[in-house]
């Protein structure tokens, strides 16, 4: 990756960070465009060249934050053993709680979900049908059990999820 795209990225998940930022001030609708630029150190055109909408911003941000995440942890989807990965995710899913719940009171859980389904992308590149398949349902079984969570309200802990997760998608 070049310093050109390095510095995109960067700027991507200032102006997610920023509006996240400004979320735990008032609501997102309340936001401007102007405020959150200034605060993520980026012009308006910026952001128009690099997101669609706010809530585009905020699942880009959740997105690389799990992409940080499972970076420090070694993690790859591909790679590592499914119970190691599934206590990982559901430990990062905890660790971002409070903006889950900043999500949710202004009508925004569909970031979560959105910045799910770009962690999972790159199973979209598989060639083998029946994995490709059977990947996508575990990513979308993930999603499923990841909303149920939250809504319970992080009622089983993050081993138990773990657990679920494996029980469900890779016990035969």
């Amino acid at each position: 990756m070049n310093r050109r795209e390095m510095l995109t990225l960067e700027l991507r998940e200032d102006i997610g960070s920023a509006i996240l930022d400004l979320m735990r001030e008032k609501p997102l609708d309340k936001i401007t465009v102007d405020e959150f630029s200034e605060r993520a150190n980026v012009g308006r055109a910026t952001f128009y060249r690099q997101f669609g909408s706010k809530e585009e911003a905020i699942s880009y941000k959740l997105n690389r934050d799990w992409a940080h995440f499972a970076e420090k942890k070694g993690l790859t989807f591909e790679e590592t053993p499914p119970k190691e990965f599934s206590k990982a995710f559901f430990e990062f899913i905890y660790s971002i709680r409070e903006t889950n719940a900043l999500l949710i009171e202004n009508g925004c859980e569909h970031c979560i979900s959105d910045a799910m389904r770009l962690a999972f992308e790159k199973i979209n590149e598989k060639t083998n049908t029946k994995e490709y398949y059977h990947d996508r349902f575990r990513a979308y079984g993930l999603l499923g059990l990841v909303e149920g969570w939250i809504e319970a309200d992080y009622d089983l802990t993050v081993d138990e999820m773990a657990d679920l997760a494996v029980d469900f998608f890779y016990k035969v």
